[in-house]
């Protein structure tokens, strides 16, 4: 498993360019209590999005289980990371029912939604791509949508990008990467 880390570290630091520079930023979306959230609310915290909907049968559940498996084994420092889980589906899912699915797989994952506009503005901040389908034609439609996790730096910025399908210690491992420049760039302040 250790040369797992060390292949997803390699891919976060070859991202770590221009490429990575230009994927990210800060939004606003409702939250699922109901207040704003702004990515800015995480500042000094390393912060992991996963971007679907509620409805997905199995792409969904899966990111959001091994998000929560890698903040378990996170241990105490999980209180470092903000996981966020953003629906890409505001018709079906409102805040309520984002905080009863997200509330499912870890207490501190937070759903956030929006309106449609908003929505595609972060997804496309992030090169998210969605499509729906079957939506307006039968009532169970489904979604085609991005995969990977997105874990932001404490200031903001993208860290790196993680395939869809990493092991929970992987994404673990990201984790502890990205807070760990949480401690460098402190130790770095005069």
């Amino acid at each position: 498993m250790a040369w797992l880390a060390a292949i997803l570290i390699a891919l976060m630091v070859t991202f770590g360019g221009n490429s990575v520079a230009a994927i990210g930023g800060d939004f606003t979306l409702t939250a699922d209590d109901g207040s704003l959230y702004s990515l800015g609310d995480s500042r000094g915290k390393v912060v992991i999005i996963s971007f679907g909907y509620t409805f997905c049968p199995d792409v969904c559940p899966t990111a959001l289980a091994t998000m929560a498996i890698a903040l378990q084994k996170l241990g105490d420092d999980a209180k470092l990371v903000d996981p966020l889980f953003i629906s890409l589906d505001p018709d079906r899912d409102t805040p309520s029912h984002l905080h009863e699915y997200t509330r499912f797989f870890h207490p501190r994952l937070q759903g956030l939604t929006g309106e449609p506009r908003d929505l595609k503005t972060v997804a496309d901040q992030y090169r998210v791509r969605f499509a729906f389908v079957g939506k307006g034609e039968k009532e169970r439609y489904t979604m085609d949508h991005s995969a990977s996790l997105y874990v932001v730096d404490a200031q903001g910025k993208l860290f790196g990008i993680l395939p869809h399908g990493l092991p929970p210690d992987a994404v673990a491992n990201s984790l502890r990467s990205a807070m760990a420049s949480i401690e460098a760039s402190n130790q770095a302040k005069p």
